[in-house]
């Protein structure tokens, strides 16, 4: 045959014919036990991580939340102090009650006398909030000065 002629179609075409072709084994393309068991490993990390993510966020969400609550009540608290008759030379504590919105929560609050500089008076109020998120106890404390009666 001479480069010109084309062989028919059904023609064996050297030596890799048809019948040759049939005899060889198949390559299935497919993944390997160890390259799942590399990704298995590759996807476990990942997820382990974006959980222990989640779950930290949760947790720091969980304490914010508390905080600004304390955080809120202290300031009002302590401008309602402010504002009204100067409270006496005490110290105070006890617990809110299921029907307060500040339930689950402890305070105790200090007034002194101090003398920061000399012969200036001043009264310090302090306020003592605790609370405990998953165990771990929680405090905020807040103080103002008010003039001494």
């Amino acid at each position: 045959m001479s480069i010109n002629e084309v062989a028919p179609r059904n023609a064996p075409r050297g030596p890799a014919s048809r019948s040759a072709r049939a005899h060889r084994p198949c390559a299935i393309s497919a993944f390997t036990l160890m390259e799942i068991l590399v990704a298995m490993a590759v996807l476990s990390i990942t997820l382990l991580t974006l959980y222990e993510s989640f779950v930290s966020t949760v947790h720091v969400n969980t304490v914010t939340q508390g905080l600004w609550k304390a955080i809120v009540f202290a300031n009002n608290e302590l401008s309602r102090i402010e504002r009204g008759p100067i409270p006496e030379v005490s110290i105070q504590q006890g617990s809110y009650q299921d029907d307060h919105p500040m339930a689950g929560y402890d305070w105790r609050r200090e007034v002194l006398d101090e003398e920061p500089f000399p012969g200036v008076k001043v009264r310090k109020v302090l306020l003592e909030l605790r609370w405990a998120v998953g165990g771990s106890p929680q405090t905020y404390r807040a103080e103002i000065y008010v003039p001494p009666q």
